[in-house]
């Protein structure tokens, strides 16, 4: 059998801002004030080119309140220290170190460490990062998979979705948005899952063979903050099976 899995994913630029926006509200990132405006005042639609002074102010007051948190997971600790010493840290599954990414960065940017890789071979005179920003305005990008998602389905493919419950950069509001633009009707109601006796997310599974399944207590990439629960909607997607709706199922 054929199957497709994705998770955090930008699915549908207008509805994906709509739930970015709620998510923030809804979990007290933003004001009330703040939400009201931006969604009276700007406009989501993919065609939109400029948008309005009044929603120009309302953004820029949402990115000043969110600025001094992760959005990659909204409860998570930041990174306090840039020191990057010789000695490695004791590396651990279990605990997330929200230095990681600078980590990745002192490390992929070393010459030896390209040398090994035959990275870089024509010697860009910038450093590799997760994000560039050095392509401004991807033109290529469409403003939504939808119809790639339609087409899969219509084609047999089984097509699970996840999102982690606590990333506010693509959020769980986001993706379920992005779901019902689609108008599949429901097979299997929302319910909790579970692992070790406790719920690891919330899921509904689609008519079409759509999976949406939430990840309890995980940002943006999953398995960096949840990796057990990671673990099993993985075993269980891939051995076709439905996420575990009893404490008392073999997980």
């Amino acid at each position: 059998m054929y199957e497709v899995q994705i998770g955090n994913a930008i699915i549908n630029d207008e509805t994906d801002t709509k739930g970015l926006v709620d998510y923030f509200a809804s979990h007290a990132l933003i004001s009330d004030q703040t939400s009201y405006e931006i969604r009276k005042y700007c406009d989501f639609s993919p065609n939109a080119t400029t948008q309005s002074n009044e929603c120009d102010t309302a953004t820029t007051e949402a990115v000043k309140d969110i600025a001094n948190i992760d959005i990659y997971n909204i409860y998570a600790p930041l990174c306090t220290s840039f020191n990057i010493t010789p000695f490695p840290k004791k590396a651990s599954v279990l605990n997330f170190d929200p230095c990681s990414d600078h980590y990745v960065y002192a490390y992929l940017n070393r010459a030896d460490v390209q040398e090994a890789l035959h990275a870089n071979v024509t010697k860009l005179s910038y450093d590799w990062e997760p994000c560039s920003l050095v392509i401004r305005r991807w033109e290529d990008s469409p403003s939504t998979i939808i119809p790639l998602l339609q087409e899969l389905m219509a084609n047999g493919l089984r097509v699970w979705v996840f999102s982690g419950d606590v990333d506010g950069r693509v959020p769980v509001t986001s993706t379920k948005y992005s779901i019902n633009k689609m108008k599949l009707h429901l097979k299997t109601p929302w319910h909790p899952w579970y692992l070790n006796g406790e719920v690891g997310g919330y899921t509904e599974v689609y008519k079409g063979d759509l999976t949406f399944a939430t990840v309890r207590g995980a940002g943006h990439l999953v398995p960096s903050y949840q990796p057990a629960r990671a673990l099993s909607l993985i075993m269980h997607f891939l051995a076709g099976t439905p996420l575990p709706n009893s404490t008392t199922l073999l997980q």
